[in-house]
């Protein structure tokens, strides 16, 4: 039986095969969702997922951080209400040290593809008054992270960009939210070679999927533009204001550092 409180009915959510994009679908589906389009790479897990809910799944198997995949996306956009960026993925190591046509991936996938699918259905929602776009970022789209350079960087493009088009959107019924979680356990890691376990304060930060997902869906009821979920989170990224930046790259080049060397040889 569907949920009749939540105000959005039809959602697309990106990398929705795994980990916290999967685990929002299930919380969208279980809060009254009754069309969700599920994208990402991996078709057998994105098919598992959909045959598991309890409303209309649509699967879309298209990589973003290509032309092709994002074009793909946006002609399943008719019709959707909600729309959660979700997909992307990171790297450890000396930015000199990784392919340059990788990293510039990342910033499609991050940064383009959500800037491409939330401008695709922006003016739909807004001659409708009606609709939301949520952009996943991190909580290290507040410091600078040195051996993690472009990932945080496309994060803090995420938060900026959000926040100014929350401003835009102000005057309509029209959301932009932006969620900056810490670190959780999810493949993210494991996939993009990040050893969270060695990143300063990662423990304090750390929260769970679980909380993430209720977080997200408190700031869509809600309306709140920026949501940094956990106690530790929230307290780390105030205190990125009152910390001097040089003194931040300083501390983090090297205790990540000698991660990267002993991940390096």
């Amino acid at each position: 039986m569907f949920n009749d409180t939540f105000q959005y009915k039809t959602a697309m959510v990106t990398g929705a095969s795994s980990g916290l994009g999967a685990a929002i679908v299930k919380a969208l589906a279980l809060s009254g969702v009754q069309r969700i389009v599920l994208v990402a790479r991996r078709e057998a897990a994105l098919q598992a997922l959909a045959d598991s809910l309890d409303c209309t799944a649509e699967v879309l198997v298209a990589d973003l951080s290509t032309s092709q995949g994002v074009q793909a996306a946006q002609e399943r956009l008719e019709g959707i209400e909600l729309l959660i960026n979700n997909a992307g993925f990171g790297s450890f190591g000396s930015f000199s040290d990784h392919d340059p046509n990788t990293e510039a991936s990342m910033v499609e996938l991050n940064c383009i593809a959500p800037l491409k699918l939330a401008g695709h259905l922006l003016p739909t929602l807004i001659q409708d008054d009606h609709g939301c776009v949520v952009n996943i970022a991190s909580g290290m789209a507040f410091t600078p992270m040195p051996y993690m350079s472009t990932y945080a960087a496309t994060k803090a493009f995420l938060l900026r960009w959000s926040e100014g088009l929350a401003g835009e959107l102000a005057q309509t019924n029209v959301r932009f939210i932006t969620i900056c979680p810490g670190t959780f356990p999810s493949e993210f890691a494991d996939t993009s070679g990040i050893p969270v376990e060695d990143i300063p304060g990662s423990a304090i930060v750390t929260c769970t999927v679980e909380s993430v997902v209720d977080a997200t869906l408190k700031a869509i009821r809600s309306n709140r533009a920026v949501v940094v979920p956990g106690l530790g989170n929230r307290f780390a990224s105030i205190a990125n204001n009152f910390v001097p930046r040089a003194l931040l790259r300083w501390v983090l080049s090297r205790l990540l550092g000698r991660s990267a060397r002993r991940l390096n040889g």
